[in-house]
């Protein structure tokens, strides 16, 4: 009988193994899917934040629906920038990684503010803007960083 209670701690231990290998590390890509990768980050998340800002500055009842969507986007992004790496040779763009997943914070934690109760208190509108502001000086300064990709073959772009 202690035999199959060795087999299943076994079984146990090596499903936890395998966990560990597919989500403790992180995602590597080839360099050019990485930049594009990271330039889809970047431009999803600087769309989201600008349909936020035009919430906040609407003032109408949308604020709330339109945040809760934007921190979809800003945490999925914050978490990408977190696990993203180059396959092989150093992280040429590391600090611009750094830089938008800074910005994806910024812009998760005015989101979180401008969906709860609290969004009708003029200093919880202040502190949201000031961090949509910095999230905005951040996504910048990232974008400055990222490298410029060639335009898609046939003219179109998904970018």
């Amino acid at each position: 009988m202690a035999w199959l209670y060795l087999v299943i701690l076994l079984l146990l231990t090596a499903a936890l193994w395998a966990a560990y290998r597919l989500l403790g590390t992180p995602s590597r890509l080839a360099p050019r899917d990485y930049n594009v990768v990271l330039a889809d980050v970047a431009t999803s998340v600087e769309r989201a934040a600008r349909r936020l800002r035009r919430a906040l500055e609407a003032g109408d009842g949308d604020l709330e629906d339109a945040a809760k969507a934007a921190r979809k986007i800003f945490q999925t992004g914050y978490y990408q920038t977190l696990r993203l790496r180059p396959l092989i040779g150093p992280d040429l763009v590391a600090g611009a990684r750094a830089g938008l997943g800074r910005a994806c914070e910024a812009y998760d934690w005015a989101s979180r503010m401008l969906g709860s109760e609290s969004a009708r208190n003029p200093l919880v509108l202040d502190a949201a803007r000031r961090l949509i502001d910095a999230g905005d000086a951040a996504l910048t300064q990232a974008g400055r960083e990222l490298p410029q990709l060639p335009a898609a073959p046939g003219g179109s772009s998904a970018l």
